[in-house]
């Protein structure tokens, strides 16, 4: 065979080896790109949002996987324990105290959301007089409140407009989605009754309770303490009324039946008076009750109180 001959062979089968692994470099860029696109995608968007509001002005939340969470016993006498709960939502620690009867096996359990500046530990009375009742209770510190859990005030709405506006989470919805977090840990805590979970509220703690309820169905009802639809003057500025519309306590109360609202409220409240309560019970569907005490005492635990919430949670909770 001619030198000629020869070349031409080399250079032919140079050609195919070089086109053979342009082909095998393309199918392997190929195969690496699907499967980085499949793993991309299982990956969480930081970017996306927790919420949105729907065509009624409702908050409407995307659950974003398994609660994240420790607790501690801090202390332990002969009638309860008492732990310090930690969990993640929306990327911020919530703390929260878990009082827990020891009477009682696999109890029911009350998340309680105290008036604004109470603390988890300011808030034990109520804790106390429900775990003697046989109930144990998820009391939070929330945001702002002068408590652990850090963040802007409840009722900065300020603050929180400008959050919404700038497309950014404002502290109020925060607030609903660490109710629905709360509720999210106790299911996994199989020394409670995670069957069966009420909400009592406490002032503005009560405002929360109504909307976390209207969210989450499986809540067995709610109490509230000196409570009342938010005051909010008529506005042209349709983003403020969408803004605040999406937490109005009155807009879940269609949501809440066959689950009961029972609102408790003092006559000579100087803070949530008497008929704003009442304007907002107005408003509510059965079933419901009111129940009214003559006195000043505004979101706080009154031993007058006590057996009509005990009554209440009963009915609520099945004991």
């Amino acid at each position: 065979m001619s030198k000629k001959k020869n070349e031409e062979k080399r250079k032919k089968q140079e050609s195919r080896r070089l086109l053979y692994i342009g082909i095998c470099a393309i199918v392997f860029i190929l195969v690496i790109g699907f499967f980085f696109f499949a793993w991309s995608t299982q990956l969480p968007d930081k970017n996306a949002k927790l919420w949105t509001i729907d065509a009624t002005g409702k908050l409407s939340f995307t659950d974003t996987g398994d609660i994240t969470a420790s607790s501690n016993i801090t202390k332990s006498t002969a009638n309860y324990t008492f732990e310090t709960v930690t969990y993640k939502s929306f990327g911020d620690d919530v703390y929260a105290s878990l009082v827990i009867p020891k009477n009682v096996t696999k109890p029911p359990v009350v998340i309680v959301l105290p008036a604004m500046t109470i603390t988890k530990e300011a808030n034990m009375p109520t804790a106390l007089a429900l775990c003697d009742m046989g109930y144990a209770t998820l009391t939070l510190d929330e945001r702002g409140n002068g408590g652990q859990t850090q963040g802007d005030a409840q009722n900065d709405w300020n603050s929180g407009y400008e959050a919404f506006m700038a497309g950014g989470d404002p502290v109020q919805y925060k607030q609903i989605y660490d109710v629905l977090k709360g509720y999210d840990y106790i299911k996994t805590r199989f020394d409670l009754d995670s069957s069966n979970v009420s909400l009592l509220g406490e002032s503005i703690g009560g405002m929360w309770a109504i909307v976390a309820a209207g969210e989450q169905p499986a809540f067995k009802g709610v109490i509230t303490i000196s409570s009342s639809d938010f005051a909010f003057t008529a506005t042209s500025d349709q983003n403020a009324t969408k803004f605040i519309g999406a937490v109005m306590p009155s807009k879940y109360l269609s949501s809440l039946p066959p689950r009961k609202l029972a609102m408790f409220q003092f006559d000579n409240d100087s803070i949530v008076p008497i008929a704003d309560g009442k304007a907002l019970y107005d408003k509510a569907s059965e079933p419901k009750a009111w129940h009214q005490y003559n006195g000043t005492t505004h979101g706080l635990w009154d031993p007058a109180f006590a057996d009509d919430v005990h009554q209440e949670l009963k009915a609520m909770l099945g004991r």
